[in-house]
């Protein structure tokens, strides 16, 4: 492989288009960080919750965020420091605020790593080290894992674990998690109380949004190192994309759009051709060659679907019954988008 291969794929998985929602988070994360250093985080500080399904951006949003906020050393009076302005935490799978404290403890370079000491202690090693390394942010991720396979009682203790060191840390939280993740939230009125910020939603796309997703399409188009032999974020092109991914950035672009671009590079194509994005599709997806939407002649022919509820917990569940409710999909044909562009137009 050439260094300008290199260079080339190296750009492609670096491609991060921020949505409009992604602009408002960020926007409200700025201001919470900032307006909790200009109060020396000496009062309670303001938190946020963000929700959205699997693959909508979540995570890909926050590693873009640490990128630019990451870990640095500088030199002391007593030695050197590691300064981590923002510390990013995937939540634990756990029946009790412990290992919560230890992964915080363990992600931000303790040494002990957290393995010693009951919950209060190890909560004040966490506060006192926090402050040391001069935290200004807090993330959260994989909230719903407080209340994956658990009772009330556990989601409880672990939301009134995150009071107390609200309390304590007065260091501003983003939480990020799926819908069915807000339980813990609902059942601590205290911690709810707390995290003020918590109408941020994530969404997949649908027919309603498809003019954003032909904006988003196009400024990836723009951002590609090599261009589609056909513009993506035309009408047709995008419907069919629109099916392959369900409306889901993950789907979109580390099923279809990543993949199909790195290989153009590999065979040293001058253009992305539709071959390249169907075997994408065939190889990073679970369509197949008979129902693959690039692969239907008629466009018309094409049955997508589109994200319809979101997911949610369900606490009346009786014994082995799911807890969690998944996200339901409506079916929508290419029509049911002309219908909605001529009802907008009237």
């Amino acid at each position: 492989m050439t260094p300008e291969q290199m260079q080339k794929i190296k750009q492609v998985k670096d491609i991060f288009i921020p949505t409009n929602t992604l602009k408002s988070m960020l926007d409200t994360m700025k201001k919470i960080r900032e307006i909790g250093v200009i109060d020396r985080h000496e009062n309670m500080p303001d938190c946020m919750f963000v929700t959205g399904e699997t693959g909508v951006g979540k995570t890909t949003f926050i590693e873009q965020y640490l990128k630019k906020h990451s870990r640095y050393d500088v030199e002391e009076i007593d030695g050197e420091r590691t300064i981590v302005p923002v510390l990013y935490c995937s939540l634990p799978k756990a029946k009790h605020p412990k290992p919560v404290v230890a992964e915080i403890l363990r992600m931000l370079g303790d040494e002990l790593q957290g393995d010693y000491g009951d919950v209060a202690k190890l909560t004040d090693r966490l506060v006192t080290q926090l402050k040391e390394a001069r935290t200004e942010l807090l993330i959260i991720d994989e909230f719903q894992h407080a209340i994956e396979t658990t009772n009330k009682n556990v989601i409880q203790e672990i939301g009134e674990w995150f009071k107390i060191f609200i309390n304590k840390a007065r260091i501003p939280i983003v939480f990020l998690g799926v819908p069915w993740s807000r339980p813990v939230l609902e059942i601590n009125a205290q911690l709810k109380r707390r995290v003020r910020k918590r109408k941020f939603i994530i969404p997949n796309y649908t027919l309603d949004t498809f003019e954003e997703f032909q904006m988003f399409l196009q400024k990836v188009e723009q951002a590609l190192p090599l261009k589609p032999f056909q513009p993506i974020w035309q009408v047709d092109f995008a419907f069919r994309l629109f099916a392959v991914s369900k409306g889901n950035l993950s789907e979109l672009m580390e099923g279809v759009i990543v993949p199909a671009c790195i290989q153009a590079i590999y065979e040293e194509s001058g253009v992305i051709t539709d071959d390249h994005f169907i075997e994408a599709v065939e190889n990073n997806t679970d369509w197949h060659e008979e129902n693959n939407p690039l692969l239907i002649e008629k466009i018309e022919n094409i049955e997508a679907l589109q994200q319809d509820t979101d997911s949610f917990w369900n606490p009346e569940a009786k014994k082995l019954e799911k807890r969690v409710i998944d996200a339901t999909y409506a079916k929508v044909k290419f029509s049911d988008l002309n219908l909605k562009d001529l009802l907008s137009k009237r």
